[in-house]
């Protein structure tokens, strides 16, 4: 299920939606693209199972992207009990932007993508089947909530992967960040 919560820049909602056509229209002039895909059973895959499984389309999307790499984000609720599961978070909840797109494909689980374009901030729940482009330079940030599970795969132009650069007046902090998951947008 993929879930939309559109609020305007004091945090106040204005509406929310699972119809993804509304969502697809809803993100439209930030840039932000969402797609809806099937997706196979394959949470209990091994990560290199899980990349050969996925392979077609990979090439399919590197080609069509330009994307040099890609890599699978695997995280499961034992990473909240880390001593270094605040800063791992934090490092993702503050509002940035990043000199490539940043293109996420949902194999399991679910994440919270929060995008702050003009005077709204859409925050959109992904989850198993879900592929979302965000636009170079475009302001976001990302919740994998306090328990956190998910599968995704991570494309790249820069081999370099995932490099930030983080908004010094974000407004991420006016959003509950706190919530058990990424189900609850307050």
């Amino acid at each position: 299920m993929t879930l939309l919560k559109i609020f305007d820049e004091a945090a106040n909602l204005i509406c929310e939606s699972e119809d993804l056509e509304f969502i697809q229209n809803s993100l439209g002039s930030s840039g932000v693209s969402i797609e809806r895909w099937d997706s196979p059973p394959v949470e209990d895959f091994s990560d290199a199972e899980v990349l050969k499984f996925y392979e077609n389309e990979i090439e399919k999307i590197k080609n069509n992207y330009g994307f040099k790499a890609v890599d699978l984000m695997s995280v499961n609720p034992e990473l909240a009990h880390r001593e270094d599961f605040p800063v791992i978070r934090n490092k993702f909840l503050k509002e940035h932007t990043h000199a490539d797109d940043e293109v996420r494909y949902f194999i399991s689980g679910s994440g919270l993508f929060t995008i702050h374009h003009l005077d709204r901030v859409y925050s959109i729940l992904c989850s198993a089947g879900d592929f979302i482009r965000v636009p170079a330079n475009t302001w976001h940030w990302f919740d994998m909530g306090l328990t956190p599970q998910f599968k995704c795969l991570r494309f790249f132009s820069d081999e370099s992967g995932w490099i930030p650069c983080y908004h010094e007046e974000s407004i991420s902090h006016r959003f509950d960040l706190n919530q058990e998951n990424s189900n609850t947008i307050v």
